[in-house]
């Protein structure tokens, strides 16, 4: 059976200085909060009215949105007055603000005076710049609730409840540069996994002395072969965007923050015995690379402290390239690619596209036993989506028209996002 999927495509809308009769139209939204990294979910509310043709938002932090039922990131706690302004198609116009109060009461701290601190070495001195993130356990999952620039190698965080901690440090050299030892991130108690870093117990009093060394590899490296990838998030209720989405590094980032693209996260290069040898830092469009790399045998492994990371394989001795890229995918318990994870590799191997590379359209076929809900997004390599399905259910074998023909000529990524499953992502060219 074949069907047309038909995708929206993500456009501006113009709206013509047409005059016509106005008519009555009403306005308003409800929005849900989640506190752990400040993300709201916007949906609209219109009444008894003409179609809407133009939804405006203005979120009261100088970024705004044209979408019907927005998701926001506020980087800063307090209160904001949210606006939104409606145009229906016989140019009827409304406006209805609200004020959204954004900070968790569960992590907010205002009136307590404990504080944790320490210093960072890189060897024998003092760490010169780095950035320290304090995680908290929160329901049994840690949580990062602050940051700090390094100052003279000290970290400091005041205001702090009872309850357990760690920190991570990350630092910042010119990874352009190759160092000798190589210093990588590393948790409190002297780890560069999670798994294995030391608690801080904060009970009714302040901690001093909380000192990080930073892990280290001695070994030489250098040679003519490029890894690159992105990383995306995955679970958006999870990720916490107000920490991770700050101009840590001098990378700017965009005024509108992306929800699906993971910036400031640290990734950990691996050799076959899973050793890390160097780090990278993803940027503000999600992107890392390591470079003047040997032809070996290598893993990729983002760490984000509380989620298990598969990681990704790359052979670089079985390819004639010298560069080789990669997609890893942050979710609400894991880090995995589009090909390692095993939880989903009979689901991933039941998705083909093909003619590719393709002119006009590529098939989708997909295989599901059972009655799934799927949604397919398309994005080009910079990370941003250019086209995009509705929700729709899939049974059996069945086949999907994606029209590419408005493309440009270039590689892109389909997601295919299916209920339970994580992410599937295949690549395709466009002629």
């Amino acid at each position: 059976m074949k069907r047309i999927l038909y995708l929206i495509q993500i456009l501006a809308l113009t709206i013509t200085g047409v005059a016509q009769q106005k008519s009555l139209c009403d306005v308003t939204y409800i929005y849900e909060v989640n506190s752990v990294n400040q993300l709201i979910d916007f949906t609209n509310k219109a009444y008894a009215g003409p179609k809407v043709i133009n939804w405006q938002w203005d979120f009261g932090d100088g970024t705004s949105s044209n979408q019907p039922n927005p998701r926001h990131v506020y980087m800063e706690r307090g209160s904001y007055v949210a606006c939104l302004t409606i145009i229906t198609e016989d140019n009827c116009e409304n406006t209805f603000c609200d004020t959204i109060k954004v900070g968790s009461s569960e992590l907010d701290t205002s009136s307590l005076y404990y504080s944790i601190s320490g210093n960072v070495f890189a060897g024998s001195v003092l760490l010169p710049s780095g950035i320290v993130v304090l995680l908290k356990e929160v329901n049994n999952h840690y949580t990062a609730i602050r940051y700090c620039q390094l100052n003279n190698g000290h970290y400091e965080f005041n205001q702090l409840n009872s309850g357990e901690y760690t920190t991570y440090c990350i630092p910042n050299f010119n990874l352009d540069i190759n160092y000798y030892p190589s210093y990588l991130p590393t948790y409190f108690g002297n780890n560069t996994k999670w798994q294995n870093s030391a608690s801080i117990d904060l009970v009714n009093n302040s901690l001093y002395n909380k000192n990080i060394n930073l892990s280290c590899n001695n070994e030489i490296l250098y040679g003519p072969d490029t890894i690159s990838g992105f990383l995306h998030v995955a679970d958006p209720n999870t990720f916490e965007y107000n920490i991770y989405c700050n101009n840590w590094f001098g990378n700017n980032s965009p005024g509108l923050i992306n929800l699906e693209l993971a910036p400031n996260m640290s990734v950990l290069l691996l050799n076959s015995n899973n050793e890390p040898i160097r780090y990278a830092v993803s940027d503000s469009l999600g992107c890392f690379q390591f470079k003047n790399l040997p032809i070996r045998i290598y893993k990729i492994s983002p760490e984000k402290a509380g989620l298990v990371t598969i990681p990704t394989i790359l052979n670089m001795q079985a390819s004639s390239a010298t560069h080789a890229s990669t997609s890893l995918f942050i979710g609400s318990s894991s880090i995995y690619s589009n090909i390692q994870d095993e939880l989903f590799t009979d689901f991933e191997n039941n998705i083909n596209i093909f003619p590719n590379p393709a002119h006009e359209s590529v098939i989708l076929n997909i295989t599901t036993e059972k009655l799934t809900t799927i949604s397919i997004e398309v994005g080009n390599l910079s990370g941003s989506n250019v086209l995009l399905s509705d929700n729709f259910t899939c049974q059996g074998n069945e086949n999907f028209i994606l029209p590419i023909s408005s493309f440009s000529p270039g590689v892109y990524f389909v997601k295919i996002k299916a209920e339970g499953m994580p992410v599937v992502v295949k690549k395709i060219i466009k002629q």
